[in-house]
């Protein structure tokens, strides 16, 4: 078989993975940001016992008057939002744990439109092969290894999850062992 034969990696004529790929950077990016916000928020309510007997407008006044200013990487996050003065502590990280089942459901969903738009959906059960590997591994380490050490671990590997490198990798390794294989040779009889 030539190298023509072989079906394009991500196809050229056929760009709509390029609009995919974007979706998965943008909703990667603010699904981030709405749970270092959920985490800060219960982390200052955590330091802050007072917090949690307060009323959702009391709330919103302390953090007016005593801002928690946090520097998340690249940025520094000077307030907190509104929509989490209203619950309590048990709400907020019930929210955290849905927030991240749903944000983990959305990139599935994505990264099996990202194999089907780049002409590689008969790879999907290497999706969830990839998924339930990474989710046992997060398991594992939730429940083996107390403490921040496993949540950094486990977070990690949500992290790999909620990124475009699943369906990327799907897509790219397989198609480029089948290119690096020698051209098979004909049977002698």
């Amino acid at each position: 078989m030539s190298a023509l034969a072989y079906k394009p990696i991500l196809p050229r004529k056929r760009p709509l993975w390029l609009l995919v790929l974007g979706v998965m950077l943008f909703f990667g990016f603010h699904q981030e940001r709405a749970k270092i916000q959920l985490n800060h928020y219960i982390d200052v309510m955590q330091k802050n016992p007072e917090l949690q007997e307060m009323s959702e407008g009391s709330r919103a006044t302390w953090w007016a008057a005593h801002p928690q200013p946090k520097r998340i990487h690249y940025y520094v996050m000077e307030s907190t939002w509104g929509g989490f003065h209203p619950h309590s502590i048990g709400e907020l990280i019930w929210m955290k744990w849905a927030l991240s089942a749903v944000i983990l459901l959305v990139f599935f969903g994505l990264d099996a439109l990202f194999l089907r738009t780049t002409g590689h959906f008969e790879r999907w059960p290497w999706l969830i092969v990839m998924y339930g590997l990474a989710g046992a591994i997060m398991v594992v380490f939730i429940v083996l290894v107390p403490g921040k050490s496993g949540y950094s671990v486990a977070h990690e590997f949500l992290a790999f999850l909620q990124s475009p490198l699943p369906s990327l990798l799907i897509v790219l390794v397989p198609s480029l062992l089948e290119r690096m294989r020698p051209p098979s040779t004909p049977l002698r009889d």
